[in-house]
């Protein structure tokens, strides 16, 4: 396989993620906030040319990478793929921390008590194992699609990044319930013989203000 470098950016700040909101595979729009943090990370990305741009197709993913690829200049589609959307919540989805604990404070509990793993089970969300599969796939589909040299950028989501870098680069990444913050980039460089090496973790140097990590997918 060829040697590729690859910027995964999470989308902007949706109205979801501004009000706490777990909104999973929900659609939500980018916020204000969001939308100046896609034209930020887009001018950051101006100065890193790339030969194309994929995404999730959820709104918020889509939008940011229509928006970076504007602001960068890149003249060329935004590639949407569905294996690139964040990670289904089950029971988790449209509701907060706060309408959980006071419609089931028992299931709230428990939760919090349980490996991360177990309780994605438990609420009838994706597996890691599941999320990885997918993801995996796209990256894979992206990879054959270009030459060695080809920069990449993806645009995608907090669950499903963290469960990708996770399993590539070992649990001190993104430990506990930290998600890389909203328009963050993380770059990646991808060897001939498979091999990952990471480059940058969710930079924020491009925001005016660095958000802090989100807790919410």
């Amino acid at each position: 396989m060829p040697e590729q470098e690859y910027f995964l950016i999470r989308h902007g700040q949706s109205t979801a993620n501004a009000s706490g909101v777990w909104q999973g595979q929900l659609e939500f729009p980018l916020s204000e906030e969001g939308r100046l943090q896609a034209r930020l990370a887009g001018k950051a990305m101006a100065s890193q040319p790339f030969d194309a741009i994929y995404s999730s197709p959820l709104s918020r993913a889509f939008e940011t990478a229509e928006t970076i690829a504007r602001e960068a200049g890149f003249s060329g589609a935004v590639v949407p793929i569905e294996c690139l959307m964040e990670r289904h919540g089950g029971l988790l989805e449209g509701t907060t921390h706060a309408e959980r604990e006071a419609r089931n404070p028992e299931l709230t509990k428990k939760l919090l008590g349980l490996p991360e793993e177990e309780r994605w089970t438990l609420v009838g969300a994706e597996t890691d194992e599941e999320v990885l599969a997918r993801f995996e796939a796209a990256i894979s589909d992206i990879r054959v699609r270009h030459k060695a040299g080809a920069r990449l950028v993806v645009v995608s989501h907090g669950g499903v990044m963290r469960a990708f870098l996770r399993d590539r680069f070992g649990p001190g990444i993104l430990p506990g319930t930290v998600r890389a913050a909203n328009a963050s980039i993380t770059r990646i460089r991808w060897g001939e013989s498979g091999e990952l090496r990471l480059l940058e973790l969710a930079s924020t140097r491009h925001l005016t203000s660095a958000p802090r990590p989100s807790v919410t997918e």
